[in-house]
This record gives structure tokens, C-alpha cells and sequence, in this order.
């Protein structure tokens, strides 16, 4: 039941970050309301597999979702927020395009029957090509965490509200808690900690936005004198 947790999780961040984009209309928002929404999808077919057991479309939806987009836009929303508009928009036309190459490859690709049988299939249950995910969430995840340390670091010596730098570093430690728990997945084999670790991860992640958000609410929400 732990995929479960993390995809009501992220589906209720994806929700919160999208409806603020509809009032603020901020790229990066958008941009991180897909990706949690590609979480939030992840988590599901992970649900759905660990109850029912895996099949080829429910797997595929999951290592599509999961283990190689979500994390990529996530760092690219990261890298929107502190990149000049036209570096942002350049990579985002390169994310489009990798995308649409990871699509087709987790379309056109063979499962392997044995070890999807497993709880948490294992390394080598798809024959996804490897750079893929070791390209996409290597550099997504250094640019979400990486983003969200920067921006703690540089609010706290910016004498920011101590909720901005408290929220800020909740966010990174929560990416960095996702991403760690991947990358032990992939190089140690420790497949068991990845559900758990995105559960973490992902409501560590959301503390923090909802921190950092919570003066800006409570600021909107005051009545205003003539």
C-alpha cells in the first residue's frame, strides 16, 4: 500500500500546483504540475502491480511514468525557475524531444515475463535501453535537488522569511530522498526501498512547498484597507 500513499500524495501536490498555476500563470509550475501528475500515474500502476500483479501495460505505464519522465521534468521545472526564459525554453523543446523518444522506446519494447512476477521487478524487466533513465534521471535529479539547495542557500543568505529557507531545504531533502532511493535501486539492487522512497520523498517535497507557499497564502488571504 505504500505506492498507494505516494500517488494520493502526488496527485494532491500536482492538483495544488496546478490550480496556482491557473492564478499565477508561472512556466514552472505548469511544467512541475505534469511532472507530479506523471508521478501521481506512476505510483498508480505501481499500486496496481504490487495487488494484482504486474502485466505488460501496467508496467510500461510505470517505468514510462516513473522511471524516466517524471523526474526529468521535475528538474527541468528547477531549472526554469533559475535559467534566463530563453535557456528555459531551449530546454524544454529538448525535454519535449526526449520524451517522445522515451514514448516510443517503452512502446516498441519487450518485458521480460519472469521478473515482472516480481513485487518490485528488478533491473533488465524491460529492454528499455539503460542511457536512457541513467541520462534523464541523473541530470533531473541534480537539477531538482541541486535547484532546491541552491535556492535554499541563496534565500537564507538573502535574509528570506525563515518559511521560504525552512520549505526550500524540506524540498530538497524530500528530492533527494527520491532520487536516493532510485539511484540504491539501480546500483545496489535494493529494489525493496524504491516504493518506500518515493513516499518519503514525495510528502517531504510537499511539506516544503506547502512551507514555502504558506506566508505568500496567508499574505493573499488578509483583507485590504481603503
Amino acid at each position: 500500500m505504500i505506492p498507494l500513499i505516494a500517488a494520493v500524495v502526488g496527485a494532491s501536490f500536482a492538483v495544488v500546483v496546478g490550480r496556482q498555476y491557473l492564478g499565477r500563470r508561472k512556466p514552472y509550475q505548469a511544467i512541475w504540475a505534469l511532472a507530479l501528475a506523471m508521478f501521481a500515474a506512476a505510483a498508480a500502476f505501481e499500486t496496481i502491480g504490487q495487488l494484482a500483479g504486474w502485466s505488460d501495460a501496467t508496467y510500461k505505464g510505470y517505468y514510462l511514468f516513473g522511471g524516466l519522465l517524471n523526474v526529468g521534468w521535475l528538474g527541468i521545472g528547477s531549472l526554469v525557475i533559475l535559467a534566463t526564459p530563453r535557456v528555459g525554453r531551449a530546454a524544454v523543446i529538448v525535454m519535449v524531444v526526449i520524451s517522445l523518444i522515451c514514448v516510443v522506446a517503452v512502446l516498441i519494447s519487450h518485458t521480460n515475463s519472469t521478473l515482472v512476477k516480481a513485487q518490485v521487478p528488478t533491473a533488465g524487466a524491460i529492454d528499455v535501453p539503460g542511457v536512457l533513465p541513467a541520462v534523464i534521471n541523473t541530470g533531473g535529479s541534480l537539477l531538482l535537488v541541486g535547484g532546491a539547495a541552491w535556492s535554499a542557500w541563496r534565500s537564507f543568505r538573502g535574509g528570506a522569511p525563515r518559511n521560504r529557507v525552512l520549505g526550500l531545504a524540506i524540498l530538497a531533502a524530500g528530492a533527494f530522498i527520491v532520487a536516493g532511493g532510485h539511484t540504491l535501486a539501480r546500483t545496489k539492487g535494493v529494489y525493496v526501498v524504491q516504493p518506500l522512497s518515493e513516499a518519503v520523498g514525495i510528502l517531504a517535497m510537499f511539506t516544503g512547498y506547502l512551507v514555502v507557499e504558506a506566508r505568500r497564502e496567508l499574505a493573499s488571504s488578509k483583507p485590504r484597507t481603503a
